[in-house]
């Protein structure tokens, strides 16, 4: 494993063609994306990023703000410039990897290849749930039963989701205050994922995500709930593989 402290890669392949950087859901970490990396294509790096105050950054303190999330990972971008790369994020990873997208697009002036959008809505569309970061713990919890908002091996263990607590408003809070206020497209090719039986998605509110790209843009859905991502892992992880032999000379 090679650490750094903002982007984590699992198994450094020197070889690969192409990075994938991929954005954690919220409550989530950078050990999310482990399990792809067997099914990975050799053409591919798979580098997780991981935000403060989680695994293995569990003691510094949480950030509450997408803008400074994203000038961190610029400034740690910076060795990861020599070669193309794809994004992927789920959830709030979603959000915050399309604002990382733009913000390399305008500082350096390289472009993702592909980002893959799952399981958020477009940036300009409002909010329909309750703010979440504001509930008490009951309320929190009946709301994340409610549209199964958070992972269930979090939710259903009392230990662990007290533990998770703190990590948990702080992400609801980022997505919360987030505001899109560039509207302009990227310049790459873009896929949407989304859950057929997810509640906090409408599948209009994902493929309003096609306004923010001038390239090729393509929507599947698969038959689960916002958490479709862990059930359907191994077609994802090959749809991100076919992706890459498109862009693979």
């Amino acid at each position: 494993m090679v650490k750094n402290k903002w982007f984590l890669t699992f198994k450094q392949n020197s070889c690969a063609k192409t990075r994938i950087f991929c954005f954690h859901h919220s409550g989530g970490g950078a050990s999310a994306y482990f399990p792809w990396v067997k099914q990975l294509s050799s053409s591919l790096e798979l580098v997780a990023i991981q935000l403060p105050g989680r695994e293995d950054r569990f003691s510094e303190t949480l950030v509450n703000n997408i803008d400074d999330i994203v000038s961190s990972l610029n400034t740690n971008f910076l060795r990861y410039m020599d070669k193309p790369f794809f994004i992927f994020g789920h959830s709030l990873g979603a959000l915050l990897g399309f604002e990382f997208a733009k913000s390399v697009q305008q500082k350096y002036n390289i472009t993702p290849q592909h980002i893959i959008v799952s399981a958020t809505k477009a940036p300009h569309l409002p909010l329909r749930r309750k703010n979440l970061s504001q509930l008490d713990l009951i309320n929190l919890k009946e709301e994340l039963t409610l549209y199964n908002g958070i992972d269930k091996d979090i939710l259903n263990n009392e230990e662990l989701f007290n533990l998770f607590i703190p990590i948990l408003r702080n992400d609801f809070l980022l997505y919360e205050k987030y505001k899109c206020l560039d509207l302009s497209p990227l310049f790459c090719d873009m896929t949407t994922l989304s859950g057929t039986f997810d509640q906090s998605v409408k599948e209009e509110e994902i493929l309003a995500w096609e306004k923010y790209t001038q390239g090729q843009f393509k929507h599947i859905s698969f038959p689960g709930d916002h958490f479709f991502v862990k059930q359907f892992q191994k077609e994802i992880v090959e749809i991100i593989n076919q992706i890459a032999e498109k862009y693979i000379l």
